[in-house]
């Protein structure tokens, strides 16, 4: 192999490689810097520090319960799905496991309330002035169809 097709093959692994670091590079920013509106994470931003942390711990002591609540929500979304590719499709089964997935997420959401009510009890109105309104909760679609 003559020297100059070993530097043009060297050329393009180093270009191919570049590129690569920089796809990966600009993927990672791209992943970090995502709206991420719709995790609980980011609703309990609104919350003061020691509110945050009291619903951390109180959901924490109770993880069997968090955990189950999760599993029902899990195994009802599952059951949807299920409906969702049998062949034939039947309507009103559809309907009763989405009707299903509603009741399992408004357990879910019920769990994490009643934490969340239990800690703001024992919150000083000092600090429960701290809290702000997440605007509607639908992250980038937020301000949309507010003109």
């Amino acid at each position: 192999m003559s020297a100059r097709r070993t530097i043009v093959i060297l050329a393009v692994c180093l270009l191919v490689s570049v590129s690569l670091n920089l796809f990966a590079a600009g993927a990672f920013v791209a992943l970090r810097s995502l709206d991420r509106s719709f995790g609980l994470g980011a609703l309990m931003q609104t919350y003061p520090p020691s509110v945050r942390r009291e619903v951390r711990q109180r959901v924490l002591a109770d993880r069997a319960a968090m955990r189950a609540v999760i599993a029902d929500l899990r195994e009802a979304r599952q059951r949807m799905f299920d409906e969702m590719r049998a062949e034939p499709l039947d309507p009103d089964a559809l309907t009763r496991a989405m009707a299903d997935v509603r009741a399992k997420t408004t357990a879910l959401q019920a769990f994490f309330q009643t934490a969340l009510a239990a800690s703001l009890e024992e919150t000083p109105a000092s600090e429960r002035k701290k809290i702000e309104p997440p605007g509607l909760g639908l992250g980038p679609f937020q301000d949309r169809g507010a003109e």
